[in-house]
């Protein structure tokens, strides 16, 4: 494990307080941390570090960050474009009820019976 302040001026963001919190509990392992601190890495444009972060919140069975996995899979935002990967994900989001990913699965099943 590496301590925060050997990270931090590499990152070359900005957290406030209330984000080092956050980032404490993402390395306490709590999903929904994970998933905050990932998004935030991300919109920083730090796609590796934060799809590592999105993924183990997602591996923990949280919708939110199997949705957004399954959307960077889709885009290849941050990652290698893979369908199935990015079908997985969302299908499990929709099986966890969020309700993106359950419309996201319905669109799929819609396209899939025009062109199938």
């Amino acid at each position: 494990m590496l301590a925060w302040e050997d990270v931090a001026p590499h990152l070359r963001i900005g957290l406030s307080d209330e984000d080092l919190v956050v980032l404490q509990q993402a390395d306490d392992d709590i999903a929904e941390a994970q998933n905050d601190i990932g998004l935030l890495l991300v919109a920083e444009g730090h796609y590796e570090a934060g799809l590592f972060w999105v993924q183990q919140a997602a591996e923990k069975g949280f919708p939110d960050a199997m949705q957004y996995l399954g959307r960077a899979y889709a885009s290849g935002e941050g990652v290698k474009r893979d369908e199935n990967l990015a079908i997985m994900w969302i299908a499990k989001a929709a099986a966890n009820g969020h309700s993106i990913a359950q419309k996201q699965m319905c669109s799929l099943r819609k396209s899939g019976a025009r062109t199938g």
